[in-house]
């Protein structure tokens, strides 16, 4: 299903507000690193799950994926708003790409063999604001953490 939402997003090459794959990329990324900062303990087994996502999503080479991953993690720090990234996802992701990312999402928390409180608030946050069904986000985490 991760194979659809890339899919789908190789198919955006820029759109009218001059949004490019890069740039969808770039936030996905993005959005995946605040996952896995939320518990305040961000390990390598996230920082696995989060590249493996993205070579997954993208055509890029596995370097540039970890180069990807690199930036977003050091841009984590500066960051001062989301906002950006949410908007950008609204204007170019369909529903069902957005619980895929919410799995994703769902996924990363799940790497280090714990779900913590912070990273579920942060999921369940994202969610509202990328207009995900409350069904939907439920739904999500329980294939990704029953499976």
């Amino acid at each position: 299903m991760f194979n659809q939402w890339i899919s789908r997003i190789a198919a955006i090459k820029t759109t009218n507000n001059g949004a490019s794959v890069a740039d969808v990329e770039r936030v996905s990324a993005a959005l995946l690193v605040e996952i896995a900062r939320a518990d305040q303990n961000f390990d390598e087994a996230e920082i696995v799950s989060i590249t493996k996502a993205l070579q997954q999503a993208s055509s890029l080479p596995d370097d540039e994926v970890s180069e990807l991953v690199s930036t977003a993690v050091v841009d984590a720090d500066s960051a001062v708003s989301l906002h950006e990234h949410i908007r950008l996802i609204n204007e170019h992701f369909e529903q069902a790409q957005k619980v895929l990312l919410i799995e994703q999402m769902w996924r990363v928390a799940a790497a280090d063999g714990n779900v913590d409180r912070y990273e579920d608030y942060t999921i369940r946050k994202l969610s509202d604001l990328l207009y995900v069904r409350h069904s939907d986000f439920i739904q999500a985490k329980l294939r990704v953490l029953d499976s």
